[in-house]
């Protein structure tokens, strides 16, 4: 169905009139109106009647509605003042059409416009801007609001459609389903789904108004408006080409005949043509008095353009020789019907037909037979008894017979089972496509619809075959070529070869079998594609090429006659050895019994698994695999440790890595020696058992380590009175740690106190077995207390006296005393102190 469209454009009212003006084939029609002509509309399939109409002012005037029945050269008022103004029309057919304009009017004419029916879309509407018809029933009609309302029932019922947020000016088909619509906001909506749903595609920066649309078809469109302007898409609306037609005039009418050719027109009365796609824009037509609102062309390509002032433009197509055929191709013997496309109204014709029968007629649309092949010339002759127009076409019609046989085809005439081959023919005139053919099909298939056929032969019959070929075209299938005698010789099957792989240094290498084998078929075996002269004779069943040492990739080849078959698979064989000797364990040198160690050693070349070996195997157990692993050494062990590695592959073992030798220490437990009583600003020594290779760590509180730091006897001086602490940790190789009970001294400020000299305070003997005696002086009746305490600072015993100014002894039994480190200290009344460290062995 053809496309029917109806553009409308509210613009100024310009004064003036055009009278029998004409301008490069345009001749200015009178009409019997001065109101201002928005739309025009002729109904698809003829020219002669046509309908426009059009109101008294651009806001809300009386309307008019025009109609011709001589295409266009006259127009009579068939309802004028007596309705509103109206501003767009479309017929689908010559009696049934739609009209819109102001307050709310929308009207329907079911007998070409002898009455009208008052539609009410919808009560709410200012007025209609646009309405566009593609086929009888469905159509759209656009509003100033702004709304599309769409119909599928021709009218009898319309529905509001949706994604809308632009203003409309004029709104176009593009296919059936695809439309497009613009508007003064500079923004382009399209639907795709007949008008129902829009979706923005493109928004300008509000520079320019959008006043027309048109489209070609679903990809080519126009749109039109101010300065001039004219942006082109051939994308369906993804991207636009700006170009100018008329300097800044406003562009509202569109028709597009082709990519190439196209009219827009405007105001003030400009009409312009391009032949080149937009490129350069050429004007047809040039005023000052009127607004031209719509450029339309009839089917019979009569083209009108409607304006302000009553105006309407006329371009009659030149009087000119134009025809077609029904096809321009036929076989030999066969008909085809001319007819006439002759503009300017002929009444006349005079026709030449090179190769037809007859060869001349003066039919309007005559129909001709071909009888012989070629291509033939037509030719054309008009009058009108005063003009006359000739048109020659040469070649127009192709008469074609059916191909004859091609040559025989050429390619190999002995192959193999299962080969492929291709064959091929000279082309033959006319045709169009090739159809091959091998005798017997059992022998294989072919393929192809040109010049060459590609052959893939059964892999399981031999004998002779044929092959031929044969072409078509317009006319029918030709005979086929002479044949092409062929022979399929037997080819071995191909049978699966067993897999390789490495083979120890010294042993018989790996066996290289066939799972299958052909009687009457040699196999022999290759080594990177050189033979390694061993052939096997097929038995009908699977076949071995023995024991194989040479390193590379193995293939076979199966051959009967003049056929030949590689076997399936590629063995790959190399030569394997023991691993490396593995280097030595890497980690702690020294460990302390019941910790955990991490160790590591290097990847051994050739190894497929790593052996970790520790003894004695009491000391602890291994934990992990590879190249590294972690041992937990036993709680009980102490001593030294050997760690070793090895590597293993299907070879055998590799040597074993030199040994890590490993010390597992006891955790160490040091006890702290020395005084637990000290006076404030006083230095004590501390002491724990010095056991070589062994550091200290000492933690003291209440006083300052002034010597011995780090070993394992310091020198304390201590501060304020109060309680401190003394503590040591011992630390064997990187982690075997063990740390004393904290010994808590008490700092006494020892105010008054005069130390006792050692000639007035000496003990013996030091150390002591079963008796201890202290040698002592002190002041004549001045009380005293002797303590001892062991290294924990408990008082083990206590004795008191009154002094006798003179030298004194006391004898303390230690027989019974634990052996170890004791402090006596004496303390008088007077301020008098002393105090030594003693041992004893018992």
């Amino acid at each position: 169905m053809k496309k029917i469209i109806t553009y409308l454009v509210l613009i100024f009212v310009f004064i003036g009139n055009l009278a029998n003006a004409q301008q490069n084939g345009w001749v200015s029609i009178t009409t019997p109106t001065s109101f201002i002509l928005f739309d025009i509309s002729f109904p698809p399939g003829q020219s002669d009647i046509g309908y426009a109409v059009g109101m008294s002012s651009t806001y809300n005037g009386d309307g008019v509605i025009l109609k011709t029945t001589d295409a266009g050269n006259t127009w009579v008022e068939i309802s004028t003042g007596t309705i509103p103004g109206l501003e767009a029309v479309c017929f689908t057919d010559v009696n049934t059409g739609y009209a819109g304009g102001w307050q709310t009017y929308f009207i329907k004419t079911t007998d070409a416009g002898v009455t009208w029916t008052t539609q009410i879309i919808d009560p709410g509407i200012w007025y209609f801007r646009d309405i566009e018809f593609w086929d009888t029933n469905n159509g759209v009609a656009a509003t100033a609001d702004p709304d599309i309302y769409v119909t599928s029932d021709a009218g009898a019922t319309w529905t509001l459609a949706t994604g809308l947020s632009q203003n409309i000016q004029a709104v176009t088909y593009a296919d059936a389903s695809t439309l497009f619509v613009v508007g003064g906001d500079e923004k382009i909506s399209k639907s795709t789904d007949g008008g129902q749903t829009w979706s923005s595609i493109y928004t300008g920066t509000f520079q320019y108004m959008f006043m027309g649309v048109e489209f070609l078809n679903a990809n080519y469109g126009m749109v039109m408006g101010e300065d001039g302007k004219v942006m082109i898409t051939s994308d369906g609306g993804s991207n636009w080409t700006n170009t100018n037609a008329g300097g800044y005039g406003l562009m509202r009418g569109a028709h597009i005949f082709n990519t190439d050719s196209a009219y827009v027109c405007g105001t003030p009365e400009e009409l312009y043509k391009t032949l080149n796609g937009g490129t350069n824009w050429n004007s047809v037509w040039t005023g000052s008095n009127a607004a031209f609102y719509e450029v339309k062309f009839t089917d019979d390509n009569i083209g009108f353009v409607c304006g302000s002032q009553g105006t309407m433009l006329k371009n009659e197509p030149p009087f000119t020789a134009d025809f077609s055929a029904s096809t321009d191709t036929v076989c030999v013997g066969n008909t085809v019907d001319f007819t006439d496309l002759s503009a300017g109204g002929p009444t006349s014709w005079s026709w030449t037909f090179e190769g037809g029968t007859p060869a001349t007629s003066t039919d309007q649309n005559p129909t001709i037979t071909y009888n012989t092949a070629g291509d033939f010339d037509v030719t054309l002759e008009v009058s009108d008894g005063t003009n006359t127009n000739t048109l020659l076409v040469v070649d127009m019609i192709h008469v074609m017979v059916a191909p004859v046989a091609p040559v025989t085809p050429t390619g190999s005439t002995v192959l193999c089972g299962g080969s492929t081959a291709e064959y091929t023919t000279e082309s033959v005139a006319g045709a169009v496509s090739y159809y091959w053919e091998v005798v017997p099909s059992d022998a294989g298939t072919i393929s192809g619809t040109d010049t060459i056929g590609t052959f893939n032969a059964d892999d399981s019959w031999t004998g002779d075959y044929t092959v031929k070929v044969k072409s078509t075209n317009f006319c029918g299938w030709g005979p086929f070529s002479n044949t092409l005698s062929c022979t399929l010789n037997f080819n071995p099957y191909a049978f699966q070869l067993s897999e390789g792989g490495g083979y120890c240094s010294g042993s018989n290498g790996i066996e290289i079998t066939q799972d299958g084998s052909e009687t009457g078929v040699d196999y022999e075996l290759f080594l990177d594609g050189t033979t390694t002269g061993i052939v096997i004779a097929g038995t009908g069943s699977s076949i071995s090429f023995g024991y194989q040492t040479g390193q590379g990739i193995y293939t076979v080849t199966g051959t009967a006659g003049t056929c030949s078959e590689f076997m399936i698979g590629t063995p790959y064989i190399f030569v394997e050895f023991v691993p490396e000797q593995a280097t030595t364990p890497e980690g702690p040198a020294t460990v302390c019994q019941a910790s955990t160690t991490e160790y590591s050693t290097e990847s051994i070349f050739a190894s497929d698994t790593i052996y970790w070996s520790l003894t004695p195997v009491e000391s602890g157990i291994i934990t992990g695999s590879g190249e590294n692993i972690s041992i937990t050494w036993d709680t009980d062990f102490t001593g030294v440790a050997s760690l070793t590695t090895q590597g293993y592959n299907d070879c055998g073992f590799g040597n074993e890595s030199d040994p890590l030798e490993i010390t597992v220490s006891a955790i160490p437990s040091p006890v702290v020696d020395g005084l637990t009583l000290v006076c404030d600003e006083e230095e004590s020594d501390y002491s724990t058992p010095d056991n070589p290779g062994s550091t200290y760590l000492w933690t003291v509180t209440g006083g300052d380590i002034v010597n011995g730091s780090g070993t394992y006897q310091i020198t304390v001086l201590w501060g304020d009175p109060g309680i401190g602490n003394v503590e040591v940790s011992e630390t064997i190789g990187d982690s075997c740690t063990g740390t004393s009970e904290q010994v808590e001294v008490t700092i006494d400020d020892c105010t008054g106190l005069d130390e006792i000299t050692s000639s007035e305070f000496n003990i013996y003997p030091n150390p002591a077995k079963d008796m201890l005696n202290i040698n002592f002086s002190v002041d004549l009746n001045d009380k005293y207390t002797i303590t001892i305490q062991n290294l924990l600072g408990q008082i083990t015993s206590t004795l008191t006296g009154v002094g006798t100014g003179e030298h004194q002894l006391q004898s303390i039994n230690t027989s019974g005393m634990p052996k170890g480190q004791y402090i006596i200290s004496i303390v008088s009344t007077n301020g008098s102190y002393a105090h030594e460290n003693f041992i004893v062995i018992n």
